[in-house]
């Protein structure tokens, strides 16, 4: 008894980091990542275990991102985009051993494209997509007007993207978590100026970088962005009288290029849906039905 006694007692440190790890897979992200605060064991458990949620975040199984992007007075008529994955930057470079900070830093992204019941019979403007070494085939550019009045020097766009879990029939949502909910301010000086550097061919080949000026972002933090390209409208009407001091107006179609998602946040929005399917398991409730 008195050798039973004097032994040390048993603490978290001598557990095994297989059994740390089950452990810690039940914390939601949100809940996990300050444990890496602990020690510096803790972070590296909980560093390898947020990598493999990132990993399975891309995969987006029977998930889609949809997009939202309008001018406040054009909320009713602006078509819903459905976003198809291109890949997440650095992802596989990073590893499980990547630290925390590299892979917040880490970006999916997406190609908004319009849904087969909004397309119209003759695309404005084909395009063909390289993806994964294969020819994706021709589809329609989504796009948007703006447009400025004399003496304006901005626009404004709502901006909301949701992931959607797919329900059991086509067009029917059984969750909806948000993405993003912003507005973006678009400047008449980026305008012109994307419009004088639009090049459809170098803009679809480059991955956009974070500094990129074609991106909009749609918050402070960036956690979620549209790279843009920007083609100006030829006036067709007559001249109008402007102040010596004011700018003409002027119109610009914005074709989508990107929506760019940070992975974090892609994650995030992956477990508020399946939290939701949780609290109504069993319930045979569609949350949305597709736009």
């Amino acid at each position: 008894m008195s050798h039973v006694m004097a032994q040390s007692p048993l603490s978290i440190d001598s557990l095994p980091n297989e059994i740390l790890i089950q452990a810690l897979s039940s914390f939601s992200t949100r809940s996990l990542l300050p444990i890496a605060a602990v020690c510096r064991r803790f972070r590296d458990l909980v560093g390898r275990l947020h990598y493999y949620r990132l990993v399975e975040a891309t995969i987006l199984q029977d998930y889609q991102v949809v997009l939202e992007c309008y001018h406040p007075t054009n909320k009713l008529s602006a078509p819903s985009l459905h976003c198809e994955y291109l890949g997440t930057d650095g992802l596989s470079e990073a590893g499980a051993d990547a630290s925390l900070e590299n892979m917040n830093r880490l970006y999916t992204r997406f190609r908004p494209f319009l849904g087969d019941e909004q397309r119209r019979p003759r695309a404005r403007r084909p395009t063909t997509a390289v993806l994964q070494g294969k020819e994706a085939p021709l589809v329609e550019l989504p796009s948007l007007e703006i447009s400025l009045e004399s003496g304006e020097i901005l626009s404004q766009l709502c901006t909301v993207a949701n992931l959607v879990k797919v329900g059991p029939r086509k067009g029917l949502f059984l969750s909806i978590a948000q993405v993003a909910d912003g507005v973006i301010r678009v400047w008449r000086d980026w305008l012109r100026d994307q419009a004088a550097n639009s090049s459809a061919l170098k803009q679809q080949r480059a991955k956009p970088r974070l500094d990129d000026p074609s991106i909009l972002w749609t918050d402070s933090s960036q956690d979620v962005g549209i790279k843009f390209r920007v083609v100006e409208k030829e006036d067709v009407n007559a001249p109008v009288l402007v102040g010596p001091f004011d700018e003409p107006p002027v119109s610009y179609v914005l074709e989508y290029q990107e929506l760019i998602i940070r992975t974090n946040q892609l994650l995030l929005s992956l477990e508020t849906s399946e939290a939701q399917q949780v609290t109504h398991a069993g319930k045979a409730i569609v949350i949305a039905s597709s736009i």
